[in-house]
């Protein structure tokens, strides 16, 4: 009686707890393409290597999905870079494209000693970069800062 009991207990513990994982079965393309056609995305920068990737990736996720909602928030040592280096021409030409929008963190342009002038035109602004992360999420964008 007592063994029957607690095989009873353990099969009725088992199946309470019984939790299937299924993020191990979905495979990488499924993960991929549940990505929303008209989402809401954004990705928080402060260098020159992450600000070429999330540019990269918005340019990818666009092509697929052009209702999509994809910015780009920089901030930090980056902010230099993009009204200094030539060589992020290109990225900021594909930004404009491909809808991604830029938005520049003011309170590091004043850092850097920067001006609005010293940007391509197709830029935003923003006085505090953090603040207007936070705006995102609380208006739905799904975030991740590099």
């Amino acid at each position: 009686m007592k063994n029957q009991f607690l095989m009873i207990l353990f099969v009725f513990v088992g199946s309470v707890l019984y939790n299937p994982v299924t993020a191990q079965s979905l495979s990488v393309s499924d993960i991929e393409n549940s990505i929303k056609k008209d989402g809401k995305y954004a990705i928080l920068v402060s260098n020159v290597r992450y600000f070429q990737a999330a540019v990269m990736t918005g340019q990818e996720l666009k092509s697929n999905n052009p209702k999509m909602d994809f910015e780009v928030v920089l901030i930090g040592p980056v902010v230099k870079d993009l009204a200094t280096d030539e060589g992020l021409k290109s990225f900021i030409d594909t930004s404009e494209k491909a809808g991604i929008r830029l938005v520049v963190c003011e309170a590091a342009m004043n850092h850097f000693e920067l001006k609005k002038t010293d940007y391509n035109g197709s830029i935003k602004f923003t006085p505090d970069g953090f603040v207007y992360f936070f705006g995102l999420q609380e208006n739905g964008f799904k975030t991740i800062t590099l």
